[in-house]
């Protein structure tokens, strides 16, 4: 009866912990049968959303309890929006020849009135911008936009708060461009797709560190028919994107989490349904939310599991507003929902796992044994291993089986891998262990 008893205390408090995350339709936000594709807030009652193909942008002044229409222009598909503070703010167009319906051949428009107004943005240098995907506003004088879905790709930034742009050709680099996210007015990332041929696309990270001028390579997905959607960088060091694929022939579907601050990059699975993955959000390192066309999904443990969540279809941003101690957040996708809670503990949900692995025996031929050492709680973890060119070549959901008090032990076939040199990453919480392996005959 005791044990019972502890049961039921540790069900309530374990419920009323998933319950404050609890996503709420703002009823009289702008809706669309389809896919609204951004929203932006410069504090917790002041933002603005555009509503894709309808050539529409809104705007809340009282926290999304009501909305006012700026702009109705048909023919541009506004695509994303972003503010430097709650008078100037800019709005990027997915541009002619990709979306049937858009003729607008304007991609980027400036308001100086807090939207009231929206007039094109003209004084860019460089190449013919076709069409923009993603705006980051970096600080009140830094600026990036990026695009576009389907290509081309160009990355555009200003140093002066928007009055001037500098255009650069991506093509070298990818061939879609769906988000950005830059830590510093040059060090940051573009969130990319290999090829405009989604057939043979793979979802692509480039890194910088001046500005735009060169770029590295951090990730190339495992998969093709895939693309990098969006992003979210709770911390520094601890970075999620969603991996969009339209692979038909396997139903998994990935995310991928940095914890070295995007210089590498670890798939995790998000759900078996053949999802379309869109929005992607994380309030601490381990708290976040991913949205898509079957449902949203939520983590409590960095990205070790998945339940669903009603945040609404086809979410395709999520922003945050941190205030003090609490947050308000925001998911726009075929409706527009709003969180407001307190900001959890970065402590992950399903204990720590402080790092600390070995495997045996090392080289390998059929099978490897994997101990995991100071782990205070029986968790089923990630594993995968990649080859040397970086390609994932196999990956298991790996439940370990105690041996001692703060030790567990679990067993990966490798039969089937080529000799060669490999590396072993299991992914718990935001650690990743990583053991060099070797396989042998």
């Amino acid at each position: 009866m005791k044990n019972l008893f502890l049961v039921l205390i540790a069900l309530f408090i374990s419920l009323n912990t998933y319950s404050q995350y609890n996503w709420n339709l703002l009823s009289n936000a702008p809706t669309s049968s389809g896919k609204q594709d951004d929203i932006y807030f410069v504090n917790p009652q002041k933002g603005w959303s555009v509503n894709g193909p309808s050539g529409q942008i809104f705007r809340t002044d009282d926290g999304g309890a009501t909305w006012n229409k700026q702009i109705d222009q048909p023919g541009t598909y506004f695509r994303c929006i972003g503010f430097v503070d709650s008078l100037k703010g800019f709005a990027g167009n997915i541009g002619p020849g990709y979306f049937p319906g858009v003729t607008d051949t304007v991609a980027f428009y400036k308001t100086t009135d807090g939207g009231l107004n929206w007039s094109p943005v003209t004084n860019i240098t460089g190449p013919t911008v076709k069409g923009l995907c993603a705006i980051d506003v970096v600080n009140s004088n830094v600026i990036y936009a990026g695009g576009r879905v389907g290509s081309p790709t160009h990355l555009i930034k200003s140093t002066d708060g928007g009055n001037t742009w500098i255009s650069q050709d991506m093509s070298a680099h990818c061939a879609m461009i769906l988000d950005l996210k830059f830590f510093s007015p040059d060090t940051g990332f573009v969130f990319a797709a290999s090829d405009a041929n989604f057939s043979v696309s793979k979802a692509k990270v480039l890194y910088t560190t001046d500005g735009g001028q060169n770029f590295q390579t951090v990730f190339i997905s495992s998969g093709t028919n895939e693309l990098c959607w969006k992003a979210s960088f709770p911390t520094r060091n601890i970075g999620y994107l969603t991996i969009l694929s339209y692979n038909t022939s396997n139903t998994q579907r990935y995310i991928a989490k940095t914890t070295d601050g995007g210089m590498s990059w670890i798939e995790m699975p998000l759900a078996n349904n053949s999802c379309k993955e869109f929005g992607i959000g994380f309030i601490t390192e381990n708290v976040g939310w991913v949205g898509t066309d079957l449902s949203g999904y939520e983590t409590t443990d960095g990205g070790n599991t998945w339940s669903t969540k009603n945040m609404g279809l086809l979410v395709n941003k999520i922003r945050f507003i941190k205030d003090g101690s609490n947050f308000v957040a925001y998911a726009i996708g075929r409706n527009i929902f709003k969180l407001s809670a307190a900001i959890p503990s970065s402590v992950s949900s399903a204990g720590d796992i402080v790092a600390k692995c070995s495997i045996f025996p090392n080289p390998a031929s059929d099978k490897v044994d994997l101990k995991v050492n100071n782990v205070n709680t029986e968790y089923p973890l990630n594993a995968a291993i990649y080859d040397q060119t970086g390609r994932c070549v196999h990956r298991e959901r790996l439940r370990l089986a105690k041996t001692s008090y703060n030790s567990f032990l679990g067993t990966i076939d490798v039969k089937s891998l080529p000799c060669g040199v490999y590396v072993l990453t299991v992914n718990a919480a935001s650690n990743v262990l990583t053991q060099q392996l070797l396989i042998k005959e």
